[in-house]
């Protein structure tokens, strides 16, 4: 299905009028990831998202897409930075760099693509540890980078990403301490007895890399009486 619809776009034969209708299927389509066993599949799926948006990076005038180039830049480093496949992070990687260039329309997307590559993208830890740091300065990807690690990453099937999800939420920390504090660490608190072990897994090493990051920080009174009791 992405790749039809990425053929039509890139020909030009999706109408403007539809791609109210396209863009939160591609958004769903760039996190798509089903659980099989003690593996998942969707890596070609969020392939083949990243398609799309490359498509439409060249099918489409700016004006008629400028309402989504915000949420479209936020799913696309997303998926360029935590994707556990290194070639959907690079397709990625080259969807937002398309649309640099041709759309002009993502927040700081020079900035990021100095720093954000192809080869900064393709060691994992890498990705995660580094660029992401470096992204999450900006206002405009630190609370969805944020709620993607703590919602979707720290629940994947794969304990080593889940490791570095919760390594990457200490290192955020730092740069939004009162939403990790209020938002985030009372969520995964709850987490800590969930009736999964890949759930309980993911929100112990989240709560506790949390805590690392935000050590010492007296200013925040709101969690302190949680921060002593995890």
């Amino acid at each position: 299905g992405c790749l039809a619809v990425g053929e039509l776009s890139r020909r030009g034969l999706l109408l403007p009028e539809r791609l109210k209708d396209v863009f939160p299927m591609l958004f769903k389509a760039l996190q798509f990831d089903q659980r099989q066993g003690n593996y998942s599949v969707g890596a070609h799926v969020r392939d083949s998202a990243c398609y799309v948006a490359w498509a439409f990076a060249r099918a489409y005038d700016p004006v008629l897409i400028k309402e989504y180039m915000l949420p479209l830049a936020q799913n696309l480093l997303m998926t360029a930075v935590f994707d556990r496949e290194v070639n959907c992070r690079r397709a990625a990687a080259a969807a937002f760099q398309e649309h640099v260039g041709r759309q002009g329309n993502f927040p700081h997307g020079i900035d990021i693509l100095t720093e954000a590559d192809y080869f900064t993208l393709g060691v994992r830890s890498n990705a995660y540890l580094k660029v992401a740091s470096f992204v999450g300065h900006y206002e405009e990807y630190l609370y969805e980078f944020i709620e993607n690690l703590a919602v979707v990453k720290l629940k994947n099937w794969d304990p080593e990403l889940r490791k570095l999800a919760a390594a990457t939420l200490s290192l955020l920390s730092a740069l939004g301490p009162e939403y990790i504090a209020t938002k985030v660490l009372p969520r995964l608190t709850e987490l800590c007895t969930d009736n999964s072990m890949t759930v309980r897994h993911g929100a112990i090493y989240g709560v506790s890399e949390i805590l690392l990051g935000l050590a010492g920080r007296s200013d925040l009174h709101c969690c302190m009486d949680l921060m002593k009791d995890s």
